[in-house]
């Protein structure tokens, strides 16, 4: 397996890769040492640096410098990462457009399983592939921040970069950008 290492304006983030595509990507970190080092957790073995995914640098740089981005990730997500379950959530994530949040609620009933919020929620905070498969936009059904990877800070910049307010004693998603 492999990593590629990306420079952006919030951090390096390492996007993993198999023979068979992405595997995973990391949440931003302070320096590419600290990034391999994640990267390498995540999948539990070395990995060996490539430019594999460099083409990827524009628009992860361009998304942590706060535009709206849409990644493309038609056919170049590892198949085999995730049970059936997961990879239907993070199939449904992946609709939830840039600058939108959605309970944990509403995505059970989006998949059409709305008393299976728990089980939702343990695929949302399975994800692999932070940022690229936005689970930071899912919140508490009261709006609060709640379970993410990466931690709550790092959601609450998330949501910020997108265009939210988020109150940071508590939390809690203030009011969404229009139309959010």
């Amino acid at each position: 397996m492999e990593v590629t290492i990306i420079r952006t304006p919030k951090g390096y983030i390492g996007l993993v890769g198999s023979e068979r595509g992405l595997r995973a990507a990391t949440h931003f970190s302070p320096s590419p040492e600290a990034c391999l080092a994640e990267a390498e957790a995540e999948v539990g073995r070395p990995l060996t640096p490539t430019d594999r995914f460099r083409a990827w640098e524009g628009p992860i740089g361009r998304y942590a410098a706060g535009e709206p981005v849409d990644f493309d990730l038609d056919g170049g997500l590892d198949p085999e990462v995730g049970t059936d379950f997961e990879r239907r959530v993070w199939a449904r994530l992946r609709l939830i457009p840039w600058g939108r949040v959605i309970s944990y609620r509403e995505l059970a009933a989006a998949l059409g399983r709305p008393k299976a919020v728990r089980a939702v929620g343990r695929a949302v905070g399975r994800n692999p592939w932070a940022i690229l498969v936005p689970c930071h936009r899912v919140v508490g059904a009261d709006g609060r921040l709640v379970g993410y990877g990466g931690g709550l800070e790092l959601k609450a910049e998330l949501l910020e970069l997108e265009g939210h307010r988020v109150e940071r004693r508590r939390l809690k998603l203030l009011c969404c950008r229009p139309g959010g």
